[in-house]
């Protein structure tokens, strides 16, 4: 078949495209995967996934104030996994980072290999973060800003908070054992319509 690419819109593209990767034979659907990675991380790498993902939820139909907000969740994602994430041998970093379009909003899971101490610290911090209301998300991040103490890790304890802000609802994660004491974490973060 030889089209003419003006007549094939980026709404239509997204659903063929949504369709094949889903195996569907044609049937309507929202939503789907709209960009997936997997590999190592690094500065040049994080701007390219932030730059992909602006141009998939853009393309899917985001409106300025979700893009805005997705791609705050997305750094606060990659931040938090260089921050707590395990570093091999030759001091790489791989993750997966996916976003999809579902009818509730986007979903950002991204994950990474994590040893016993680094998931005992992050459940300790996601189960603290998960119990607080808005409300009192709100003032925990007004509080960690004035206080301005940096972590050993370079942080000020901001990134879950603010994810758990915008995506108005509980930090979906999970810990997967690898086993030697290493963990698969996933943290999922829904940014709802």
């Amino acid at each position: 078949m030889n089209f003419k690419m003006s007549s094939i819109t980026k709404p239509k593209l997204l659903v063929e495209l949504q369709h094949a990767l889903q195996g569907n034979s044609g049937e309507e659907q929202s939503g789907g995967v709209l960009l997936s990675y997997s590999g190592q991380l690094n500065v040049p790498i994080s701007d390219s996934l932030l730059l992909l993902t602006e141009q998939s939820v853009h393309s899917a139909g985001a409106t300025h104030k979700q893009m805005r907000r997705i791609g705050s969740v997305l750094i606060e994602c990659l931040q938090n996994v260089s921050r707590h994430g395990w570093f091999d041998d030759t001091g790489r970093l791989e993750i997966f980072l996916t976003v999809e379009m579902t009818p509730l909003g986007f979903q950002l899971q991204c994950g990474n290999m994590v040893d016993l101490e680094m998931a005992a610290e992050l459940r300790a911090k996601l189960s603290d973060v998960n119990g607080m209301t808005h409300e009192e998300l709100r003032v925990k991040y007004v509080e960690a800003l004035c206080d301005g103490e940096i972590s050993a890790k370079g942080g000020a304890g901001l990134g879950l908070i603010s994810m758990a802000k915008k995506s108005n609802g509980p930090l979906d994660y999970h810990f997967k054992e690898s086993g030697e004491g290493m963990f698969l974490f996933t943290l999922a973060v829904m940014v709802k319509n």
